[in-house]
């Protein structure tokens, strides 16, 4: 029988010489005669030797004190305990070394994922899922088909010696996700779901009528002549604003103002309902779950909603054979809403009105034709933006046992995901401005399998050897198949993307395909000497269809090694630990983000003219480079795990070195050659780090069932490019300036003048000689100190690495109530905001952030003037960097479980209802909607005046405050 949650039971048994065994996991059995009595109370001892947790390694399972490379793990409740999309983002904060940021609060989107930070330089840096035992082709969109409810745990292989086993798919790391099965005994049914609303964390101040007003007024100071001038005068009302809509707001007492943030930003709602059944008998065991999550974003338009349905399977066919099937079928649909209406409430003149006398609504809230109503983009149909996904993914394995510690499995992994992504775009709408509609239509396919057959053995060699060894022979491949279709002039707007064929052809029809197979071949040897040295050896070799001939192949070697001082006899007496291991590894993987067929040099078509008739011909549109190659990344690990006070306080330390060498760098070539670059192998990368984890079970008293235990980690890390492609004239490597890549420094640095203050009136002459500029812009540093300001003064101000980052997590435990909260925090990293860089442009002509500018009555070292003739300050990017520190209360949760007695009179075996709230508070100077996002355009866009502005302007959707309410509840 199994106790209620209070420790209650009730078993009848025969009165003679019974002996009841009780057990609970982490706890030393305890068997104890009846001897007659009718009641018995046992306190069971906490056993150290069945706290040992059994993680995923790949390929395989091993206890964690046998672990000798770095690996992390999460298992079921902590990815349960906040409520999310994706298991990822449960992550998030609670395994060191593992940085995940948001990428915004339109739903549906993928967070940024990196393990141990950068190493290439222009190759995609995200880490391999391996789900249910498969390497994932569908990269990072893998994570999010799968419902957190389903997940068992997850495993984050983060040093080269754990992921070399994944080869050339590992030098990024590696996440493991396992999925719930089966186990024998009586059938159980769970539902677990919840509901919440959503809000805007935070809104940014903006200026509000009056404040735009003021700001305007300065910007057209003029002097005697009529010319712009700094000590000028401001001109009468009537010349300084143009439109009609402008006098009348100003006219009215107090001055007409409109909050577009107001009207745009509304709340949205989360919810998620899962269904499982799960049991088997000694023979088949079987986990099935139909999972439906749905998300409301907090502007007009954008959703997300996902429909899984998940049945995993095992069955022993007989003491030699044993199959199984981890199916997934998902089916999501994402409405991405429009890119323009949060940077039109931000840009829109406040003097403005959205709406006529008759409560129409304006598409020109001024005469501004730039400059579009935002309540115009959230018109049902006027813009659309949907993308469905649907993905089939279904392992299967069979394994036999051959002889005695000697098995054969074979792995299956067939993988089909479709996607269409349609667009549409209305008459009226900020992209279009009255002119014709248009719409596209995008068809992806993506069939991608892995077979792979795996040989395993394990064998004891007297009470002090153990020895096991893996073997394994795998392929795997990708199919992409893509059309696109671009269209205008639609005839009728109902018809969306639905029917293109009615309309004109705007662009280019495109259409793709692509196909790459890796093969690969693998052994893995582990040993074991009386429980206390530890040794692991792997080796892969990988051949690649995306390289050139005689490039294709490269072996990954991986070796780690550990010692359990604790098991030595001179620690014996040493009663408050109860774990020491050391250990230390050495390996390489490889990175092979090349685009399949692009070491052939591939074509594009190119419009000539012969004589006065035009046609297309094809052009080479890269070089070809047989000679590409792996890149290699080689890491180095030391650690120590350890453990005090019978468990009670316990965690890991590590500290590595990544070298990555021939990195796949983009080469910047002369503009005479007739290509922009190359991609060749060609630098090096750098980066050192140390991670702390600690786990404390700071209150444990069964007497009166209370329990409070403490997770933190902290990690530091640092980048370094230790070797570009240019060259000087003695053939030394050199910054590449062009680029932003600079010897010794990180990847991403943000390269730019300093900004010391603001030129004031008694600094005309310095301003003039220095920089060509008045007093009222920006003062910058002269690094030089030659008294002229140039392109020699520009520094390495910062970058987006953090000095410190990692989270803290809380979980109390009193009777039937339970209480968590987790913080998150990222300390130290610089952000260049392009948020800033769109919306503080001090001309006078659309809205701006409310900040302190400078004027001939006030003197403020903080911004520079307004003025008319400026689209943007000059140098105005160096008032886009800030310290992005932050802290956030990631989540809070209050929980009850309801009494065995009273759930089983509502028919059930447990109930719990539980409080949630996500993004409650955070911490940070620096003022926007969040500082987790990253809004750098830099990357995103090119300087063209006008469409740069309109560019930069923050298109990312503000993150939200999530408050829920749910159940978890057993049949």
């Amino acid at each position: 029988t199994v106790t209620d949650y209070d420790g209650n039971y009730k078993l009848q048994v025969p009165s003679g010489e019974a002996v009841l065994v009780f057990s609970s996991v982490g706890y030393a059995s305890e068997e104890i005669p009846v001897a007659g009595r009718s009641v018995i109370n046992v306190t069971l001892i906490p056993d150290v030797t069945a706290l040992q947790e059994v993680i995923v390694v790949g390929y395989g399972t091993q206890e964690k004190r046998d672990v000798t490379a770095s690996i992390a793990s999460l298992d079921e409740q902590a990815i349960k305990s906040i409520p999310v999309a994706s298991g990822v983002q449960a992550m998030q904060g609670q395994i060191a070394g593992v940085d995940i940021q948001s990428t915004g609060g339109r739903p549906g989107e993928n967070p940024t994922i990196r393990i141990r930070g950068r190493r290439s330089i222009t190759a995609p840096n995200d880490p391999l899922y391996v789900i249910d035992g498969i390497p994932q082709t569908s990269g990072t969109s893998a994570i999010f088909d799968i419902n957190p409810q389903d997940i068992q745990s997850m495993e984050v292989l983060k040093d080269a010696a754990a992921t070399a086993i994944y080869g050339s798919r590992g030098a990024n790391g590696v996440i493991i996700i396992t999925t719930k099965r089966g186990s024998p005994g009586k059938t159980v049914v769970s539902y677990d779901g919840y509901f919440g609303i959503s809000e805007v964390t935070r809104t940014v101040d903006m200026m509000n009528g009056e404040q735009f007003a003021a700001l305007k007024r300065e910007s057209r100071r003029r002097d005697a002549v009529g010319n712009a001038a700094w000590n000028g005068t401001i001109p009468a009302d009537e010349v300084v604003f143009d439109d009609p809509v402008e006098i009348a707001s100003l006219s009215q007492n107090p001055v007409r103002s409109t909050d577009y943030q107001d009207l745009i930003l509304e709340n949205g709602y989360q919810t998620n309902h899962q269904l499982g059944i799960m049991g088997g008998s000694e023979k088949t065991q079987f986990n099935m779950s139909l999972g439906y999550f749905e998300e409301e974003g907090i502007i007009t338009g954008m959703d997300y909603r996902r429909l899984t349905a998940r049945v995993n399977m095992d069955h022993r066919i007989s003491d030699v054979f044993k199959i199984g099937i981890s199916f997934l079928s998902s089916y999501a649909i994402q409405n991405r809403g429009s890119d323009e209406v949060l940077g039109e409430a931000l840009a829109n003149n406040p003097l403005g009105v959205p709406f006529d006398e008759a409560g129409n609504l304006l598409f020109l809230p001024t005469n501004d034709g730039i400059r579009t109503n935002p309540l115009s983009e959230l018109i049902d149909g006027v813009i659309v933006d949907e993308r469905r996904f649907t993905r089939i993914f279904a392992p299967i394995y069979l394994e036999a046992r051959i002889t005695e510690g000697l098995t054969y499995r074979l792995n299956v992994g067939p993988d089909v995901r479709y996607g269409r992504i349609g667009e549409f775009r209305g008459s009226l709408t900020n992209d279009n401005r009255g002119g014709p509609a248009d719409a596209e239509l995008e068809n992806t396919q993506d069939i991608g399998y892995t077979i792979e057959n795996l040989l395993s053995y394990q064998k004891s060699f007297g009470p002090k050897h153990e020895f096991q060894a893996t073997l394994l022979q795998s392929i795997q491949g990708l199919r992409t198949e893509n059309h696109k279709s671009e269209v205008q002039n639609l005839p009728y707007e109902s018809q969306l993307f639905y029917n293109i064929g009615t309309a004109d052809v705007k662009g280019d029809l495109e259409s793709s395909l692509e196909k790459w197979t890796l093969s690969s071949f693998m052994g893995r040897v582990n040993y074991e000497f009386a429980g206390k040295f530890l040794l692991q050896a792997t080796l892969r070799a990988d051949g690649s269809s995306r390289l050139a001939d005689g490039n294709k192949w490269q072996t990954f070697p991986g070796i780690s090694g550990g010692w359990r001082i604790i098991e030595e006899d001179f620690m014996s007496n040493i009663g408050f630990l109860t774990e020491l291991k050391l250990r230390g590894s050495y390996g390489e993987v490889g990175n092979t983000s090349v685009d399949p067929y692009q070491t052939f040099g591939r074509l594009e078509r190119r419009a000539y003219a012969f004589d006065e008739t035009p046609a297309f011909g094809f052009a080479l549109d890269e070089i070809p480079n047989d000679r590409l190659g792996w890149e290699v990344s080689k890491t180095i690990d030391f650690g120590v795990d350890f453990g005090f006070f019978n468990g009670r306080l316990s965690g890991s330390f590590d500290w590595y070195r990544t070298n990555t060498e021939d990195i796949l760098l983009n080469r910047a070539l002369p503009p005479t050659s007739g290509y922009e670059d190359i991609l060749q192998n060609v630098g090096s990368t750098r980066s050192d780090g140390v991670e702390l984890m600690l786990n404390a079970n700071v209150i444990d008293n069964p007497s009166n069932r209370l329990r409070w235990d403490i997770n933190f980690n902290i990690s530091h890390y640092t980048e370094e490019i230790t070797e570009l492609a240019l060259r000087d004239a003695d053939g030394n490597a050199i910054d590449d300036i062009g680029n932003g890549w600079f010897l010794g420094q990180p990847i991403k640095v943000f390269f730019d003048y300093e900004k010391i203050g603001i030129y004031q009136v008694d600094e005309e002459e310095l301003a003039r000689n220095a920089e060509a500029k008045m007093p009222g812009e920006i003062k910058l540093k002269d690094q030089d100190g030659d008294g002229v300001i140039t392109p020699d003064d520009r520094a390495v101000l910062g970058t987006d690495i953090p000095d410190l980052l990692g989270g803290l997590t809380n979980r109390l435990e009193y009777k039937g109530i339970d209480l968590s909260f987790f913080f998150y925090y990222r300390i130290g990293q610089m952000i260049k905001s392009g948020f800033h860089e769109g919306n503080n442009a001090l001309f006078g002509r659309y809205n701006n952030l409310d900040v302190d500018y400078w004027t001939i009555d006030n003197p403020t070292n903080a911004f520079p003037r307004p003025n008319e003739n400026q689209e943007r300050p000059r140098n105005n990017t160096t008032l886009t960097y800030f310290d992005g520190s932050y802290i956030k209360l990631r989540n809070i949760t209050l929980g009850y479980n309801v009494p065995q007695g009273i759930a089983q009179r509502l028919k059930m075996s447990s109930l719990r209802v539980y409080f949630s709230a996500q993004n409650l508070w955070f911490w940070s100077e620096y003022e926007t909607f969040d500082p987790e996002i990253d809004d750098d355009p830099e990357e995103d866009r090119e300087d063209d005046g006008i469409a740069d502005l309109a560019e930069a302007r923050d298109k990312t959707i503000p993150s939200s405050r999530l408050f829920l309410v749910g159940i978890n509840l057993k049949f």
